[in-house]
């Protein structure tokens, strides 16, 4: 209509003055080429726009047409749908028409070749005329802008096509806040798993510790006892110091010397191997600092939810197990050996799906969130490890630290409990040793003292008996050898007795008395002379005897209060003042 309507006005105008409208010709003849031009750049512009693919959608657009000729269309339903753009149709309708009217015109040119002036100057007229009316230049220009807004409205249409296919929704800021709190509420209860794993590790690796360092406190002790052996063993070669006919070493100085070296051994063997608690504890409690630390980074996205450690982590256990036996029963009895996995069953994720390190996708994110602890575990029930999710390369392996680290630790501990009941049985072995041998000992000096004993007493019956002896010779030397003086009663009867000196009268007859009594009195002094050396040696002997007994007494004594000390202080349950230097 508004095309009719400009036409008709026109029309109106140019009759009024046919100068004018040459002129305006002249003039819109110019400014129509450049227009004519840039139109044709914008048309080329949205053509090439206009060829851009574009999803086919099901909706069609129900615009009325320009005019009320036969450009309805019906549909399959006998619905009326109006044609999309009156331009398109009317173009279209003049393109089909554009081919007869040309093929019309050169036929009736070929048939009117020869014409007449008179008609030649009433076509021209005609010609001059239609010109003056609608200037084809002018005519042009407005339906360049006719098809140019076609176009754009094609275009627009389009535009909004392809948009209600692939733009965002109205609503797309609040699906984007839900996904988002979706998402990162899992993030932080898969977080919340992880620490409380973190948290068990942790309390693991306390244990552990507190364990060593009562094993520890038992070593010490063992060094201690130790130690107070070698003291005892230190005061029993002192207290030793016997007579000098003891001094000589024995056995028993010689087991006092092994057990001295074997104590040694043993302290030294305790000592290292409280060292190595010592450094175990440390390796740990560095473990533990890294447990920690590690922990408060990955609990810093737990703040808004419930910190309920205990379930978080009993439900994922179970949920491991469940895909555990799940993954046993699917998979087919295999001879080749298990893949090698981490301490705690974790292990790093080698695909290289950025989807299955970095996060859920859209689809699946609603079915995970109602059980996070399955979004950490592959099919194979081991947790899925990345630099971006709950289960990080360094909770990895401060786990597998802690895990071998807590290995090591039992390994120590058995050592340190088998080492610690060698040493007491070694030490225990080596004091009984020493007890035996100086309780021998001491039997020993027993049977050696009563031995002593009844030999002193033999040899003081022996001294008795010779000096009784000697007595008796010494009483036969005196009496043989005549009285002294006549004051002498108990005298015998004198050499020159009456019936001696009758007898001696006669010639020859000599008695051999006096001789014979000499020579026994003789006889009788050198008899007394060696009863009194034998006397002499025996007391001598006897001598001996009673200081050997003496000093048989003396150690007997040192020794028996050796045992005793030794039994009484066995019990280690004694204060040390001052330690052995070894």
């Amino acid at each position: 209509m508004y095309v009719v309507e400009r036409t008709a006005t026109t029309a109106t105008t140019t009759t009024t003055t046919t100068a004018a409208a040459a002129a305006a010709a002249t003039t819109a003849t110019t400014a129509a080429a450049a227009a004519a031009a840039t139109t044709a750049a914008v048309v080329g512009k949205i053509d090439h726009m206009a060829n851009l693919q574009r999803p086919s959608t099901s909706c069609q657009m129900h615009r009325p047409s320009l005019t009320d000729e036969g450009n309805q269309v019906k549909n399959n339903n006998g619905k009326t749908l109006l044609s999309r753009s009156y331009t398109f149709d009317t173009i279209r309708s003049i393109k089909e028409q554009s081919p007869t009217k040309s093929m019309r015109a050169s036929t009736s040119a070929a048939d009117q070749q020869p014409s007449s002036p008179s008609q030649q100057q009433q076509q021209q007229g005609q010609r001059l005329g239609r010109s003056l009316l609608s200037n084809e230049n002018w005519r042009q220009e407005t339906m360049g802008d006719v098809r140019l807004n076609a176009k754009v409205i094609e275009q627009s249409d389009q535009n909004i096509l392809f948009g209600k296919g692939i733009d965002p929704l109205p609503h797309v800021r609040e699906m984007l806040a839900e996904l988002s709190n979706t998402e990162a509420f899992l993030y932080a209860r898969q977080c919340r798993v992880v620490v409380a794993k973190l948290r068990l590790c942790w309390t693991d690796v306390n244990e552990e510790i507190k364990s060593l360092l009562k094993h520890k406190e038992y070593t010490e002790a063992a060094i201690d006892h130790i130690r107070k052996d070698l003291i005892i063993n230190k005061e029993s070669v002192d207290m030793r110091k016997k007579p000098k006919r003891e001094s000589e070493p024995d056995g028993v100085d010689d087991i006092l010397a092994a057990e001295k070296y074997h104590l040694n051994s043993i302290k030294r063997i305790l000592e290292l191997t409280c060292k190595n608690v010592a450094d175990q504890m440390q390796k740990l409690d560095d473990v533990r600092q890294r447990v920690s630390k590690i922990g408060k980074e990955r609990s810093l996205v737990t703040e808004l939810i419930c910190q309920c450690l205990t379930s978080a982590s009993r439900a994922f256990e179970l949920t491991r197990a469940e895909k555990l036996e799940t993954a046993q029963s699917r998979r087919p009895p295999m001879t080749a050996p298990p893949r090698p996995t981490s301490a705690l069953g974790c292990r790093l994720v080698r695909s290289t799906n950025s989807s299955a390190r970095l996060g859920l996708s859209n689809s699946n994110l609603h079915t995970a969130t109602g059980k996070p602890e399955s979004t950490l575990l592959d099919e194979n029930g081991l947790p899925l490890v990345g630099h971006l999710l709950a289960f990080t390369p360094d909770v990895i392996q401060v786990f597998q630290d802690a895990a071998k680290l807590i290995e090591e630790s039992r390994e120590i501990k058995k050592q340190t409990i088998n080492q610690i009941k060698e040493a007491f049985n070694d030490a225990k072995a080596y004091s009984l040793t020493i007890n035996q041998s100086v309780a021998q000992k001491l039997a020993d000096i027993i049977t050696l003292a009563q031995h002593l004993t009844i030999s002193l007493g033999e040899n003081m019956l022996a001294q008795n008996r010779a000096q009784r002896w000697y007595d008796l010779t010494m009483s036969a030397q005196r009496a043989n050898a005549g009285p002294l003086s006549s004051s002498y009663l108990k005298i015998a009867e004198r050499l020159d007795r009456p019936l001696i000196r009758t007898f001696q009268q006669h010639p020859g007859n000599q008695m051999p008395e006096a001789q014979m009594n000499s020579k026994a009195t003789r006889n009788l002094q050198q008899s007394a002379d060696i009863s009194n050396k034998q006397m002499k040696t025996l007391k001598i002997v006897g001598q001996r005897l009673q200081g050997n007994l003496i000093d048989k007494e003396i150690a007997l004594d040192i020794d028996s209060h050796l045992l005793r000390r030794r039994r009484e202080r066995s019990n280690h349950k004694w204060g040390v003042t001052k330690y052995v230097h070894v």
